[in-house]
Protein backbone atom coordinates (compact mmCIF):
# COMPACT_ATOMS: atom_id res chain seq x y z
CA UNK A 1 0.00 0.00 0.00
CA UNK A 2 1.07 3.34 -0.85
CA UNK A 3 2.64 5.26 2.00
CA UNK A 4 1.52 9.13 2.71
CA UNK A 5 4.08 11.91 0.96
CA UNK A 6 4.99 15.27 2.52
CA UNK A 7 7.65 17.48 2.06
CA UNK A 8 10.71 19.11 4.07
CA UNK A 9 8.16 22.18 4.89
CA UNK A 10 5.51 19.69 6.58
CA UNK A 11 7.77 18.37 8.96
CA UNK A 12 8.27 20.15 12.14
CA UNK A 13 10.04 18.83 15.44
CA UNK A 14 8.67 18.60 18.58
CA UNK A 15 10.50 21.06 20.09
CA UNK A 16 9.20 23.67 17.79
CA UNK A 17 5.78 22.39 17.65
CA UNK A 18 5.44 22.67 21.69
CA UNK A 19 6.92 26.51 21.06
CA UNK A 20 4.80 27.65 18.33
CA UNK A 21 1.84 25.45 18.52
CA UNK A 22 -0.63 28.47 17.10
CA UNK A 23 1.72 28.35 14.28
CA UNK A 24 1.83 24.85 13.43
CA UNK A 25 -1.90 24.38 14.22
CA UNK A 26 -2.88 27.21 11.68
CA UNK A 27 -0.80 25.61 9.05
CA UNK A 28 -2.27 22.24 9.82
CA UNK A 29 -6.00 23.74 8.51
CA UNK A 30 -4.25 24.12 4.85
CA UNK A 31 -1.77 20.85 5.04
CA UNK A 32 -1.26 18.58 7.37
CA UNK A 33 2.14 18.74 9.77
CA UNK A 34 4.18 16.15 10.68
CA UNK A 35 6.17 16.32 13.80
CA UNK A 36 9.32 14.75 14.01
CA UNK A 37 10.96 13.47 17.49
CA UNK A 38 14.63 12.00 17.16
CA UNK A 39 14.04 12.08 13.32
CA UNK A 40 11.26 10.31 13.36
CA UNK A 41 7.95 10.87 12.36
CA UNK A 42 5.89 10.74 15.64
CA UNK A 43 2.83 12.69 15.00
CA UNK A 44 0.69 14.24 12.36
CA UNK A 45 -1.19 17.50 13.24
CA UNK A 46 -4.38 17.75 11.09
CA UNK A 47 -7.69 19.80 10.37
CA UNK A 48 -10.35 19.01 12.20
CA UNK A 49 -12.31 18.67 8.90
CA UNK A 50 -10.12 16.39 7.37
CA UNK A 51 -9.57 13.77 10.16
CA UNK A 52 -13.98 13.90 10.33
CA UNK A 53 -13.74 13.02 6.65
CA UNK A 54 -11.06 10.50 7.23
CA UNK A 55 -12.74 9.48 10.34
CA UNK A 56 -16.36 9.07 8.58
CA UNK A 57 -14.66 7.16 5.49
CA UNK A 58 -12.74 4.30 7.71
CA UNK A 59 -16.27 3.70 9.18
CA UNK A 60 -18.27 3.26 6.08
CA UNK A 61 -15.12 1.06 4.62
CA UNK A 62 -15.03 -0.97 8.16
CA UNK A 63 -18.81 -1.43 7.87
CA UNK A 64 -18.15 -2.40 4.48
CA UNK A 65 -15.63 -4.78 4.70
CA UNK A 66 -18.21 -6.17 7.99
CA UNK A 67 -20.94 -6.87 5.24
CA UNK A 68 -18.89 -8.50 2.74
CA UNK A 69 -17.72 -10.88 5.62
CA UNK A 70 -21.69 -11.56 6.44
CA UNK A 71 -22.33 -11.73 2.46
CA UNK A 72 -19.51 -14.33 1.88
CA UNK A 73 -20.43 -16.41 4.99
CA UNK A 74 -23.66 -16.38 3.99
CA UNK A 75 -22.72 -17.83 0.40
CA UNK A 76 -20.66 -20.49 1.80
CA UNK A 77 -23.51 -21.40 3.88
CA UNK A 78 -25.53 -22.19 1.12
CA UNK A 79 -22.57 -23.73 -0.87
CA UNK A 80 -21.59 -25.83 2.09
CA UNK A 81 -24.90 -26.29 4.26
CA UNK A 82 -22.02 -28.95 6.66
CA UNK A 83 -19.56 -25.50 7.49
CA UNK A 84 -22.75 -23.59 9.02
CA UNK A 85 -22.14 -22.70 12.42
CA UNK A 86 -24.57 -20.99 15.08
CA UNK A 87 -24.28 -17.60 15.15
CA UNK A 88 -22.79 -18.14 18.92
CA UNK A 89 -20.18 -19.47 17.67
CA UNK A 90 -19.56 -17.15 14.80
CA UNK A 91 -19.97 -14.14 16.86
CA UNK A 92 -17.67 -15.29 20.30
CA UNK A 93 -19.65 -15.46 23.83
CA UNK A 94 -19.47 -11.54 24.35
CA UNK A 95 -20.84 -10.20 21.36
CA UNK A 96 -23.48 -12.77 20.97
CA UNK A 97 -24.68 -11.80 24.79
CA UNK A 98 -24.23 -8.05 23.15
CA UNK A 99 -26.44 -9.03 20.16
CA UNK A 100 -29.00 -10.75 22.76
CA UNK A 101 -29.10 -7.41 24.86
CA UNK A 102 -29.64 -5.46 21.54
CA UNK A 103 -33.13 -3.93 21.35
CA UNK A 104 -34.60 -3.78 17.76
CA UNK A 105 -36.86 -0.95 18.47
CA UNK A 106 -33.60 0.88 19.37
CA UNK A 107 -32.62 1.41 14.89
CA UNK A 108 -35.22 3.53 13.48
CA UNK A 109 -37.18 1.96 9.86
CA UNK A 110 -34.39 4.77 7.76
CA UNK A 111 -31.60 2.54 8.92
CA UNK A 112 -33.13 -0.81 8.73
CA UNK A 113 -34.35 -0.65 5.47
CA UNK A 114 -31.43 1.90 3.91
CA UNK A 115 -30.97 1.37 0.26
CA UNK A 116 -28.13 3.19 -0.42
Amino acid sequence: MKRPTFNKEQIVSATDAAKYFGKYRKKAKEIPQFISDNNKIDSVLIDYGLYEKMYIRLMELEEYKWEQEIFRRVQDSKENPQNSRSLREVLGEKDFQEFLAMDADDINDEDLFDDA
